[in-house]
């Protein structure tokens, strides 16, 4: 359904020497229609990026996104615009993307009123789907705690009934237990309604129970893809390996000194297209130079260890 070939995104700094971070670095990436890709990693690898650039939010500076065989990336403004029915963003921070000015019921209904759509009745439906009240309709967005703003969020995104919604940790801000029914109402309406998610988070846990499959990012670069349980039952690019003891080590003692590799800014795009950007890997050797991804078991390892 959903397809990103050799996707980059470099951001200019400096006003007068200006230096090329690369957000994205060459990733090819694919959702099928129904599932969940759980797209994890360290804080400033690039997920957020990515997610916006699927939904053409920021523009890729190289590369293709198809959706339903159509190249999104070609498509003129009123084409684009039409074309974002389908596909919608369900944010972190549910409080700064409603107008605080606005009540509830505006906020739910504003993208059918930006699409033309007459039909206000839908707004109730959505209440219904996601668990809220009529009452909170009256209310603006600092009355409600922290998983009904979600829940309004939810609706939102859901209004012109998408068959793509990127989920940007849309649970990090709050309590384990509301976590947790947000997490249910989101997998309750996937098999309703069949979206597909592309699923952003640095918690394996969460990532583990949302996940048909995960791709681990770092450095702009996805380093591993697969199956959930196999890519965490038994991962093979020592990045991800750590991730995964970082993991087991919360779950064993509580007490988690940071195992996080170090963060890497990449400058360039063609000097470090295709070298590995985990400088700390203990395994690094001159192979690491020029890397791609490796099919290994139904998985892509970006590791000469794979071979």
């Amino acid at each position: 359904m959903l397809k990103g070939e050799k996707l980059y995104k470099v951001f200019e700094s400096g006003f007068i020497k200006k230096k090329k971070i690369v957000a994205v670095d060459g990733i090819d990436i694919e959702i099928k229609e129904g599932e969940t890709l759980a797209l994890v990693g360290e804080s400033g690898s690039g997920k957020s990026t990515l997610g916006r650039l699927l939904l053409m939010l920021i523009k890729p500076t190289r590369g293709k996104i198809i959706f339903d065989g159509v190249d999104i990336t070609a498509l003129k403004p009123k084409e684009l615009r039409k074309t974002r029915t389908k596909m919608q963003l369900i944010p972190q921070h549910p409080d700064e993307a409603m107008d605080p000015r606005w009540k509830i019921f505006d906020s739910i209904a504003e993208p059918l009123k930006i699409h033309g759509i007459d039909d206000f009745d839908r707004v109730y439906e959505l209440i219904d789907m996601v668990g809220l009240k009529e009452e909170h309709l009256d209310r603006f967005p600092h009355e409600l705690s922290g998983g009904e703003l979600q829940r309004a969020a939810i609706a939102r995104a859901l209004a012109l009934n998408p068959k793509f919604v990127v989920c940007d940790e849309p649970t990090s801000m709050l309590d384990v237990s509301v976590q947790a029914q947000i997490l249910r109402l989101l997998i309750d309406l996937q098999r309703k309604l069949g979206i597909a998610y592309l699923f952003i988070t640095h918690d394996l846990e969460v990532a583990e129970f949302m996940a048909d499959r995960i791709a681990v990012m770092y450095a702009g670069q996805i380093v591993e893809e697969g199956n959930a349980e196999k890519v965490l039952g038994d991962p093979v690019h020592p990045y991800t390996k750590t991730l995964v003891e970082s993991l087991d080590l919360e779950r064993n003692t509580n007490e988690v000194e940071s195992t996080e590799p170090r963060k890497v800014l990449v400058a360039g795009v063609e000097e470090n297209g295709k070298e590995c950007k985990y400088y700390q890997c203990p395994y690094r050797s001159s192979k690491c130079s020029n890397i791609e991804a490796i099919a290994l078991n139904g998985r892509r390892v970006r590791c000469v260890l794979a071979e």
